[in-house]
C-alpha cells in the first residue's frame, strides 16, 4: 500500500513538473527574451585619387582617427599648376579673339545694306564671331576641368572612421582611383544578425534591442532592427543561432547605437529582443 502510495506521489510530482514546464515553455516562447547572435557590420571605403600623379604626402596611418573633411593625402600639384597656368592663358587669347571678332562683325553689320559691304563679308565676320564664342566658351571649359584636375590633387577624409589599411608610401606614381588607404566607417554601426522562422514575428523593422560583445560583457549597446530580408536562407557558417545551422533563417541588419566607438568590424556579438 505504501508503495503504490509513493507510485502515485512520485508521478503526481513528475506531472506538475510537466505542467510546470509546458506553462514556463509556453510563457518564454511568448513574452521571453529571444537572444540571437552575429557580428558587428562596419562598412569599409577604399580612397583614391581621381587623377594620377607622384604622391607627395600621406597624413595618416594604420589605425589613426579620421574625421570628414580631414586631409589624407595630397599629390605633387605642380603639373596640374601649370596646366592650369596654360588653360587660364588660352581663355585670355580666345577673349581677345573673340573681342577682335566681335568688332569686325559689328562694323560689317552696320555696313550691310550701304552698298560698301558685301554680302559674302558679312557672313563670314558673322561666323568668325560664331566660331569665336564657341572657342572661348570651350577654353572656359577646360579651364573649369583644369582646375578640377588640380583639386582632385588633394585627397579627404569622406566620413569619420578610422585607417584600416595604409597601402602607398609618399613618392609613389600612383595612376587614377588606385587605392591609397581603407578607411572603416564608424557611423553608422550595423550588426548582422539571423532570427528563425519561428520567431521572425517578433523581430520586426523598428523593434529595440541591446547588444553585447564578449570583449565589454557587462555593457550593452542600444540598437533598432532596421531590415528583416523577405528571403529565407541558410545560416552562415560564421553565424550561431539557438537552432540547428541547417534551418532557414532571415537576415536582420540591426542599427547600433556606438557613440565611443567600441564595436569593430567582424566582432561577435549577443543581440537580445524582448518583446
Amino acid at each position: 500500500m505504501k508503495t503504490k502510495d509513493k507510485a502515485i506521489r512520485i508521478g503526481t510530482v513528475c506531472i506538475v513538473l510537466l505542467v510546470i514546464y509546458w506553462v514556463f515553455s509556453a510563457w518564454q516562447q511568448k513574452y521571453g527574451a529571444i537572444i540571437l547572435y552575429g557580428n558587428v557590420d562596419i562598412r569599409d571605403v577604399d580612397l583614391s585619387f581621381r587623377v594620377s600623379g607622384r604622391l607627395q604626402d600621406l597624413k595618416v596611418d594604420e589605425g589613426d582617427t579620421v574625421h570628414r573633411g580631414d586631409l589624407i593625402a595630397h599629390l605633387d600639384p605642380d603639373p596640374y599648376e601649370r596646366e592650369v597656368r596654360a588653360a587660364e592663358a588660352t581663355v585670355k587669347q580666345q577673349k581677345a579673339s573673340l573681342d577682335y571678332a566681335e568688332t569686325a562683325y559689328l562694323r560689317e553689320k552696320k555696313l550691310r545694306g550701304t552698298g560698301a559691304s558685301s554680302v559674302d563679308s558679312y557672313e563670314n565676320a558673322l561666323s568668325a564671331f560664331n566660331q569665336a564664342k564657341a572657342n572661348l566658351e570651350k577654353a572656359i571649359a577646360e579651364l573649369s576641368q583644369s582646375n578640377l584636375r588640380l583639386q582632385d590633387t588633394y585627397l579627404y577624409a569622406p566620413s569619420n572612421g578610422y585607417v584600416l589599411t595604409r597601402a602607398v608610401e609618399p613618392g609613389t606614381m600612383l595612376a587614377a582611383n588606385a587605392t591609397v588607404i581603407t578607411v572603416s566607417l564608424v557611423d553608422p554601426v550595423w550588426v548582422r544578425a539571423y532570427v528563425a522562422e519561428t520567431e521572425l514575428n517578433k523581430a520586426k523593422s523598428g523593434t529595440a534591442v541591446k547588444v553585447s560583445a564578449d570583449s565589454l560583457p557587462h555593457h550593452y549597446f542600444d540598437g533598432t532592427i532596421g531590415f528583416v530580408s523577405s528571403t529565407a536562407e541558410f545560416t552562415p557558417k560564421t553565424v550561431e543561432t539557438t537552432d540547428l545551422r541547417t534551418e532557414l533563417v532571415y537576415r536582420l541588419r540591426i542599427i547600433v547605437q556606438d557613440p565611443h566607438h567600441e564595436l569593430r568590424q567582424g566582432m561577435p556579438v549577443t543581440v537580445k529582443l524582448l518583446s
